[in-house]
């Protein structure tokens, strides 16, 4: 990586970096990668389904009642997410990471503490997406692009693959925990996994490039003094840009939830439909990976613009009877729409506003999309009740992809700065 690493300072086509600020740069990317596996957006989200029978069982529960902490913690990310961005473009990626990192492990650790409380289960719910507010991806991602230019895709497709490997691992590993221990026990383990493996690797490698972390702090005060964000706010291609993750969240939150039961529903067995799920996941996972690399080749608007219109593809599939192998084919399309989203996004932020608002910016555009996906998680569920059937939901949601990817291709789009 030594000749394609670029030091990207605001405003600037940067430099080639040394072989010594090359290694910090990978580990820079190893660092938010590891982070990102067993991050919040992992624990908290991705495996949260490991929990749900497990607490059944144990609290005597209802699932639709430990389903609705996973309602909070997207209502949660929806409010924290600017906040987020505005402390790591105030102060540094770096110690928001850092002081989360210990927030968030004594966070897990306190869930040994859980009975059959429920109303304490949902306060936890709420307060641990708080105590990791430096975690969620767009401090890593931040960190991350700092380094990089000309591979800028490729890094961030890395660092974000952590998220589509700590869905693969952290299900598992929770269940055997469980099985050989409890509920308690599991969240406690995974405590101190944040403890002694996320905060040493954050400690030692997860370091910004230093003249972008000097140029930024300066854009960044200034920008802040002179209300330059919100006047980025305003512009069309910011609007633009947030309404097409608008629509993005509108349409995956409720293609994730509701897959399984929609291809049940067509005739599948439930174990037909679970492998139509692990397929989606291993899409997921190489789409953040492929993204990256397609993204130093390829238009980022064009690219995300080409995968909205699989997803669309995706649900009309399935809106007229998935069955055979046409199943796989739209789980691996919608697969690679979430797979790409967030790569894109990080890419164009850090392309077409520069590392001084890139927190704010990405905060406030994740918060978008959470609101689409509050609004949108609901649709197929009511259309299934509504009319006995998934199909007009499902049109509605290609129609939305579709928008997305129009809205994508009127963007417009800076080139990567060479030295």
């Amino acid at each position: 990586m030594t000749n394609d690493t670029i030091a990207a300072a605001p405003g600037r086509g940067g430099a080639f970096l040394s072989e010594g600020a090359s290694r910090r740069a990978v580990g820079a990317t190893t660092g938010a990668t590891v982070g990102l596996i067993f991050g919040p957006s992992t624990i908290l989200l991705f495996a949260f389904g490991a929990f749900v029978e497990p607490l059944s069982r144990t609290f005597g529960w209802s699932k639709p009642s430990i389903l609705f902490a996973a309602t909070i913690v997207s209502l949660m990310i929806m409010v924290i997410s600017p906040v987020q961005g505005y402390l790591i473009d105030r102060f540094g990626a770096r110690p928001t990471v850092l002081l989360s990192s210990v927030a968030f492990a004594l966070g897990l650790a306190g869930m040994y503490f859980l009975s059959g409380n429920i109303t304490a289960f949902y306060v936890m719910y709420a307060l641990l997406p708080l105590l990791a507010i430096g975690l969620w991806p767009v401090s890593y991602l931040r960190v991350v692009s700092t380094w990089y230019d000309r591979r800028l895709g490729l890094a961030i497709g890395i660092a974000n693959g952590g998220i589509g490997l700590g869905a693969a691992l952290l299900p598992p590993l929770i269940t055997f925990i469980i099985l050989n221990g409890s509920v308690q026990w599991a969240y406690v383990s995974l405590g101190v996994i944040v403890a002694l493996i996320v905060l040493p690797f954050n400690a030692f490698l997860l370091h910004e490039a230093p003249k972008a972390r000097e140029a930024g702090q300066a854009t960044a005060a200034a920008s802040s003094a002179s209300g330059d964000f919100k006047a980025l706010v305003m512009k069309r291609e910011f609007m633009v840009l947030a309404f097409a993750f608008f629509l993005l969240g509108f349409v995956n939150t409720g293609l994730v939830t509701n897959q399984i039961s929609l291809l049940i529903d067509g005739g599948l067995t439930p174990q037909h439909a679970a492998l139509v799920q692990a397929t989606f996941g291993i899409a997921v996972l190489l789409g953040r990976f492929l993204t990256g690399v397609l993204l130093d080749y390829v238009s980022a608007k064009r690219l995300m613009s080409a995968v909205c219109v699989g997803g669309a593809a995706a649900c009309l599939i399935y809106a007229t009877g998935p069955a055979g192998a046409l199943v796989f084919v739209s789980a691996i399309l919608i697969g690679m729409v979430y797979g790409a989203e967030f790569d894109v996004l990080s890419y164009i932020i850090k392309r077409n506003f520069g590392l001084a608002v890139f927190g704010r910016a990405y905060g406030l555009i994740f918060a978008v999309f959470q609101l689409g996906a509050a609004l949108g998680a609901t649709l197929l569920p009511l259309s299934r009740a509504n009319f006995q059937s998934y199909a007009p939901g499902l049109m509605i949601y290609a129609a939305a992809l579709v928008a997305s990817g129009l809205l994508f291709l009127v963007l417009k789009e800076k080139a990567a700065t060479h030295a």
